[in-house]
C-alpha cells in the first residue's frame, strides 16, 4: 500500500465558520481526504447547503449552530463535537467578521471594536484552548497528536485602512498561533 500523506481517514476536524467561503473550502478538503468534519456556522440555510456539500464526499458530518462570540457556546460546541465523534484531531479557528465601524478610524466605536475583537480574537482563544485541552488529555492517555490552526489575513501584514479592528485582530491571532506552535512543539 502506497503512503498517502493526505489520507485523513479516522481523523476528526472542526472548522469554525465552515459553512461558506474559505472555511467551507477547508472543510471540503478535509472531507475529501477522508476526515470526519464538524463545522460551525450561524446561518441555518448556509449550514444546510454546507452539510450537503460535505456529505457529497461520503464522510460523516456534524453541523452545529455555535455563536463563537460566547465563551459558553464555544466550550459547549467543542464538548458536543468530541461527544459526537469521540475525539478531535484538527481544529481550525476560521470564523471571523470585518467591520468595527468600517469607516474612518476616528469614528470607530468601542462597541464596534469589541465586537470584532470578540469574534476574531477571543473566540479563537476559546476555541483553540478547548481543543488543546482535549488533545493534551488524549496525549497523556497515549494518543498524541493534533493540529491547531487559525485563519488570518494579509491585512495582518499590510494593514486595512478604515478597518483597523479587523487587521488588529488578524495580527493578534498570528501571535497566538505562533506562541502555541512553540509551546506545544
Amino acid at each position: 500500500m502506497a503512503f498517502n500523506p493526505f489520507d485523513l481517514t479516522g481523523k476528526v476536524a472542526l472548522v469554525t465558520g465552515g459553512n461558506g467561503g474559505i472555511g467551507l473550502g477547508m472543510a471540503e478538503g478535509l472531507a475529501a481526504a477522508g476526515a470526519k468534519v464538524a463545522i460551525w456556522g450561524q446561518n441555518p440555510e448556509k449550514n444546510a447547503a454546507a452539510e450537503a456539500a460535505l456529505k457529497a464526499h461520503g464522510g460523516e458530518v456534524l453541523v452545529q449552530q455555535v455563536d463563537v462570540s460566547s465563551e459558553q457556546a464555544v466550550v459547549a460546541g467543542i464538548a458536543a463535537t468530541i461527544a459526537h465523534f469521540g475525539r478531535l484531531d484538527t481544529c481550525i479557528a476560521n470564523a471571523g467578521i470585518g467591520g468595527g465601524g468600517a469607516g474612518p478610524f476616528h469614528e470607530t466605536t468601542t462597541e464596534g471594536w469589541r465586537k470584532v475583537m470578540t469574534v476574531n480574537l477571543d473566540a479563537v482563544f476559546w476555541t483553540l484552548r478547548e481543543a488543546a485541552r482535549h488533545m493534551l488529555e488524549r496525549a497523556q492517555a497515549g494518543d498524541p497528536g493534533g493540529s491547531l490552526a487559525v485563519t488570518s489575513s494579509t491585512s495582518a501584514i499590510d494593514g486595512a485602512p478604515a478597518n483597523e479592528a479587523y487587521s488588529t485582530s488578524k495580527t493578534a491571532v498570528l501571535g497566538l498561533i505562533r506562541g502555541l506552535a512553540v509551546e506545544y512543539a
